[in-house]
């Protein structure tokens, strides 16, 4: 009994010394009968050598939720873990036909990062600052979207005077009032789900909407007439693209209302984001490489609302027309030839691969 104390005081005190030290990571992989693992920038490491016991585990699985044996016989539990100078995001769940317990954490600082500290360019302020329209933030999991978003709704909530209400599923950053009002709500608990936490926040004055993800037409049809009437609307979706987030937006609606419903997106799209995370070159943190299209003076409009033209955006963002919007190959090679990144790094989040190897040239 006494060397599994040992074992579960040393395992504890290794994890604490992790989260609350200085190493870059996002995630903490804890697997029974497994090693433990962090997700650097460079992938997973293990940091702690030996194999895990249920004895390892208990008091922090205890800490985090004294009921979760019972809790996780049905589904995976959900729970925030505040510390004192971080906020972890846990997932504890059953795997290996419920013979083992497994935990993914997640570390988020206390508070948002400020806009300027992201990666983004500065005039994405100039979205931020309009009264009504949507702003998309997309990407792959894991690229920084809840980062950004929290970021943008920290800005607004600094510079201006309204009311924010989030639907969020779980709740990551707690966002403190400040010159805003803000209301988060948390799905499942405070609201069913994002659709209806949406229908629900238009009828509780808002000014801001911030959604956690567009996932089903509910949720995108509701997102689409908030950003038209009046508010100013901010959503995350998983695509591989700027571009990618209009079309997945569009799909969502039958093939008789996308007409209407493209309509409606060119008045309202105020800008996407598509961004990625690469390591460093010396591999010790994470650099943001983002991708942008703005509609400003619904310049992008005809091309959305006619699905035979929605490619030729990719040709407006090189050509720079309005000095914002940006393809991600150009962002990667500019990080490339500062040095920030390498370009096999820099090749691997490229969606158009083949185009970024001629644009490197002899860029190694």
């Amino acid at each position: 009994m006494s060397n599994e104390l040992s074992s579960a005081s040393d395992f504890q005190q290794k994890f604490m010394q992790l989260v609350g030290g200085q190493q870059c990571f996002s995630d903490i992989h804890l697997e029974q009968g497994a090693q433990a693992m962090v997700k650097t920038p460079r992938g997973w490491q293990p940091f702690h050598d030996a194999p895990l016991t249920l004895g390892d585990l208990r008091p922090l699985l205890d800490s985090i939720d004294e009921d979760w044996e019972d809790k996780i016989v049905e589904k995976a539990l959900d729970r925030p873990f505040l510390l004192p100078n971080c906020r972890l995001r846990c997932n504890i769940y059953r795997l290996g036909a419920g013979t083992k317990v497994a935990l993914s954490v997640r570390r988020l600082p206390l508070e948002p990062l400020a806009l300027e500290q992201t990666g983004l360019p500065s005039y994405v302020r100039t979205m931020l600052e309009s009264n009504k329209g949507l702003i998309l933030v997309t990407g792959p999991t894991g690229s920084g979207k809840t980062t950004t978003i929290a970021a943008m709704l920290d800005y607004i909530n600094a510079s201006r005077n309204g009311h924010i209400v989030t639907i969020e599923e779980p709740i990551e950053y707690a966002l403190q009032r400040k010159q805003s009002i803000v209301s988060q709500k948390e799905v499942p608990v405070d609201t069913a789900s994002f659709s209806s936490g949406l229908r629900e926040a238009l009828r509780q004055k808002p000014d801001v909407l911030m959604v956690g993800e567009i996932r089903d037409y509910d949720t995108a049809e509701t997102v689409l007439h908030a950003g038209e009437s009046g508010h100013l609307v901010l959503a995350t979706m998983h695509t591989g693209n700027a571009i990618g987030a209009i079309s997945k937006l569009l799909s969502f609606f039958p093939l008789e209302q996308r007409g209407q419903r493209s309509a409606m997106l060119a008045s309202s799209l105020l800008g996407v984001v598509f961004q990625s995370l690469l390591p460093s070159e010396d591999g010790g943190d994470y650099v943001l490489a983002s991708e942008m299209v703005f509609n400003h003076n619904q310049q992008i409009a005809p091309y959305i609302t006619d699905p035979d033209k929605l490619h030729m955006i990719a040709d407006y963002m090189k050509r720079k027309e309005d000095n914002m919007s940006r393809p991600l190959n150009e962002v990667l090679l500019q990080l490339v030839n500062k040095k920030e990144v390498s370009a096999r790094d820099a090749l691997r989040v490229a969606y158009n691969r083949l185009e970024l190897r001629e644009m490197l040239g002899n860029v190694r």
